[in-house]
């Protein structure tokens, strides 16, 4: 029997809440048997501002409620830039029967050319589209997970904390508590 598993990956510098909604939609929506969130460990295309460790670490805080959901640490322990091509090909290796899903932001596919070996990437997962607020409209031929656009990011929240703001309602709390207790994002 083939089982379904969808990938988020990310550099979730912090993880928040909007990307706790789509794990929660994507598992029911897609009728996944487990979903694996991936956090990159040298994210090629954009700079992180926390080390890869805390990010997995406040990861983990985050999908502790979850049962049928796994935090996969390939990326953070791959030496060098992460590529999702090298994460498919290691999953579609080590679980050959199962359809891969793989959920990326509208803002993601509108770069998914430039990322290294698209092709593979597009060739080894089905390839659900998660809109983000702001225009990333262009004719993409991906199918869609049909929810309400979440107005979160992670941009935002590192802002939020440089200026000592509240984090309410934008990240769990035992992120929130990680945030403060280790003093990121304060410059």
């Amino acid at each position: 029997m083939t089982s379904r598993i969808g990938l988020l990956g990310g550099t979730f510098d912090p993880i928040h809440n909007g990307h706790l909604e789509i794990i929660k939609t994507a598992i029911t929506q897609l009728k996944l048997d487990k979903l694996l969130i991936i956090p990159a460990g040298d994210p090629w295309q954009k700079k992180a501002v926390t080390s890869s460790d805390k990010r997995l670490e406040m990861v983990l805080l985050a999908v502790e409620q979850f049962k049928n959901v796994e935090v996969l640490d390939l990326e953070v322990k791959r030496e060098g830039p992460s590529y999702m091509y090298e994460t498919l090909e290691y999953l579609k290796q080590n679980n050959p029967k199962s359809e891969l899903i793989l959920l990326l932001g509208s803002d993601a596919v509108a770069g998914l050319d430039s990322w290294k070996n698209p092709n593979t990437v597009k060739s080894l997962a089905r390839i659900y589209v998660v809109q983000r607020v702001g225009d990333f409209s262009q004719d993409w031929h991906f199918d869609h997970l049909q929810m309400p656009q979440v107005d979160i990011s992670s941009t935002e929240i590192r802002e939020k904390v440089k200026q000592g703001q509240s984090l309410s309602g934008l990240v769990p709390v035992k992120v929130a508590e990680y945030i403060s207790t280790k003093s990121l994002y304060k410059e």
